[in-house]
């Protein structure tokens, strides 16, 4: 029989022994689980590392190249943002993230949104589900690198659209950075109008006032950071960015109240439309400012019947044909009164002929505007190049009534110059009626 003491030390041996090996497995264990995500990316072999991230309400997309987010909308090679774009292909679902990886570093990140993960030849490293701050953390930080990579104008997707992050501050400082390339802090600026609150006005508004000048051009490019944050404005939520768009509207310079005006219309909210009037009928101010607002009230998001008849009625107490044009372009848009009204204006001898000629040209670009109302103004034209530009926009036609008007005339017309015309746009078209035609009037 073992002695007490003899027995706590065979116990106690064993008691090491467990902690010694339970400690040696976790010291094992340790450094993979407190690896940051930059390490794991890092010490993946060549070829694709795949992760899922949790997106934020709203996002969507259609497990391929598309990835929605209220008014943007991104796809292989096109976004847009600030605009209308149907959704009912668009799925919800999590971020699923791509990363191509060479030698330890990241040249490219793929986002899709839903569906299941691509095909590839490469070696696949899948880490499974990442926190959503860990994984946006990590996408910012590989901003500088890839900012000049390809697929740049989907970068900061997996980083902003990650689920409930905060992501203003790391915007702003994106903005802001001048080390960071123009499309890089654009792009922050967007972003900060779809996912920024009222706090974000008064950079937006530094932004809008610094980099557009009075031509109307971006100080630091084409397309910098002035016409972006005005954009931004409009997209704020629940349009807190309205009243700083109409401020912009008043008292930027030029090419600001250009831009302002643009984005009111496209906001649609009323405060912005009653400014657009206000712009529209303010003599002081310069005209491609006023025709602009004409344009945007016309093309805007849902525009009302009633503001169309507000063009209309201006366009009778005006005696401007710059904007006599911007409102005649805008009718084209009316869905209600606006092709009637310009086959009257084209048929209004009391109009210029180049209003004359333009009202009819927009008329004809309209699906809706019968081809007999087309014919029609040719027939009563009191004008040879009226006349004359009638059967250019019956040769813009795809119907087949526009092609029988053309070959009556081209047949039938008195006018030897008319019939002529006539004959050169028929020949523009593959028909074998047109070419039959022609056949027979070589015969002759």
């Amino acid at each position: 029989m073992k002695r007490p003491n003899a027995v706590m030390s065979a116990v106690m041996s064993v008691v090491v022994s467990v902690v010694v090996s339970v400690l040696t497995s976790a010291v094992l264990v340790a450094p993979m689980s407190a690896q940051s995500l930059a390490s794991r990316v890092a010490q993946a072999p060549d070829g694709v590392v795949r992760m899922q991230v949790e997106s934020r309400a709203g996002v969507c997309g259609n497990g391929r190249d598309l990835v929605g987010y209220r008014n943007a909308v991104f796809a292989r090679n096109f976004q847009s943002f600030g605009s209308h774009w149907s959704n009912s292909r668009c799925a919800p679902g999590p971020l699923r993230v791509s990363l191509t990886v060479d030698q330890g570093q990241v040249a490219q990140v793929r986002t899709q949104v839903g569906g299941t993960w691509p095909e590839t030849e490469g070696h696949v490293t899948d880490l499974g589900v990442v926190a959503a701050p860990e994984a946006s953390a990590y996408f910012f930080s590989l901003v500088p690198r890839l900012e000049t990579a390809g697929g740049k104008d989907r970068m900061l997707i997996p980083a902003v659209l990650a689920d409930d992050v905060p992501v203003i501050e790391p915007l702003l400082a994106l903005a802001r950075d001048e080390k960071r390339t123009l499309n890089t802090r654009r792009a922050a600026v967007q972003w900060l109008g779809l996912l920024g609150d009222a706090s974000v006005i008064p950079a937006l508004l530094q932004f809008a006032r610094d980099d557009v000048d009075d031509e109307g051009n971006d100080k630091a490019g084409k397309k910098g950071l002035g016409s972006a944050a005005v954009a931004a404005l409009s997209a704020l939520e629940g349009d807190v960015g309205v009243p700083a768009l109409i401020d912009l509207a008043r008292t930027g310079s030029v090419g600001t109240r250009r831009n302002a005006v643009f984005w009111l219309g496209q906001n649609g909210d009323p405060r912005g439309l009653r400014t657009l009037h206000t712009v529209i009928e303010n003599a002081s101010e310069v005209r491609r400012v006023r025709t602009h607002a004409i344009f945007s009230l016309s093309h805007g998001r849902d525009t009302p019947e009633s503001e169309f008849a507000y063009l209309r009625a201006l366009y009778a107490r005006i005696d401007d044909d710059e904007l006599k044009e911007a409102i005649i372009q805008g009718m084209q848009e009316d869905e209600g009164g606006g092709g009637r009204w310009l086959i009257e204006r084209a048929l209004d001898t009391r109009e210029s002929t180049k209003l004359r000629k333009s009202a009819l040209f927009w008329a004809g670009q309209r699906d809706a505007t019968p081809t007999a109302e087309l014919v029609r103004v040719y027939r009563e034209a009191d004008d040879t190049r009226l006349k004359e530009h009638a059967i250019f926009v019956l040769s813009q036609r795809q119907d087949d009534a526009a092609t029988d008007a053309l070959m009556r005339i081209a047949r039938e017309d008195g006018d030897r110059t008319m019939r002529g015309k006539a004959l050169f746009w028929l020949g523009q078209k593959d028909d074998p009626r047109v070419k039959k035609l022609i056949s027979d009037l070589l015969l002759k």
